[in-house]
């Protein structure tokens, strides 16, 4: 065999090589769960809010393909990533008291950020304990299913507070900031609130090769863009550090 046959086969496994299904660009798709402000329907009809944010910056700096966002109330959301309609969600929480060998699904090994739960109670009412919320009506946004004690569901922020308020739930857990954010927007005064638990904020990816994969792609991003400041930037909008403030001694 001559030296020129050599390298026109070398020549022809590189370019075969180079369009093989594995070696091309692979595009991903990521639904968000709709937790208003930090994800939702802009009023161009196109997503937007924090958590879209953090998909964009994963996007940013992922060289293999593209990322497409679908918005999806939250329980929708986890759902594709357990039928496999989605290649990762966020925001996602993994659950503090199942082994995550026992659970569907799987998450990212570089979580996104803390997120605080507080949970919402009337002032007018006692405090409620909290190693005793078993024994109360707890609302939470559906699809999140990471506590220890039976919970009831609801649509979104609003109707849990609302719920509270009306006296038909004892209680609504929510991550703070978006649930403080209606509390200050519409000025309510009988919510009392308490700190419950600070969790991480994650993505939600399948299990299996499916999800390594996906897991080496979701985390080195998030890795890159806590390095650059990039992931704080955006983080910061969506959850803050605890904030121990009580709406029924404001002032509206």
């Amino acid at each position: 065999m001559t030296k020129k046959m050599i390298i026109l086969i070398l020549s022809a496994v590189l370019f075969f090589s180079a369009f093989r299904p594995d070696a091309m660009a692979r595009d991903l798709i990521a639904t968000v769960g709709i937790i208003p402000p930090h994800s939702m329907k802009g009023e161009d009809g196109q997503p937007q809010g924090g958590f879209v944010e953090i998909v964009q910056a994963i996007d940013a700096v992922f060289t293999e393909g593209k990322i497409s966002i679908r918005l999806y109330p939250v329980a929708r959301a986890s759902n594709t990533v357990k039928t496999g309609k989605a290649d990762f969600c966020l925001p996602a929480i993994p659950h503090p008291y199942i082994p995550l060998d026992n659970q569907p699904v799987s998450f990212a090994s570089e979580p996104i950020t803390k997120v605080s739960f507080v949970l919402y109670t009337r002032a007018d009412q006692p405090p409620l304990p909290l190693e005793l919320l078993g024994q109360y009506r707890i609302d939470v946004i559906r699809g999140t299913d990471i506590f220890p004690f039976h919970v009831w569901g609801v649509n979104d922020t609003e109707q849990g507070i609302l719920k509270v308020l009306a006296g038909r739930s004892d209680g609504f857990i929510s991550e703070q900031d978006a649930a403080d954010d209606y509390i200050r927007k519409n000025q309510l005064k009988n919510i009392r609130r308490a700190l419950y638990h600070k969790l991480n904020s994650s993505v939600l990816i399948p299990k299996g090769p499916k999800g390594k994969e996906i897991d080496r792609i979701i985390s080195s991003a998030l890795r890159k863009l806590k390095a650059s400041g990039e992931l704080q930037k955006i983080t910061d909008k969506i959850h803050r550090p605890y904030s121990d403030w009580q709406p029924y001694k404001r002032n509206w």
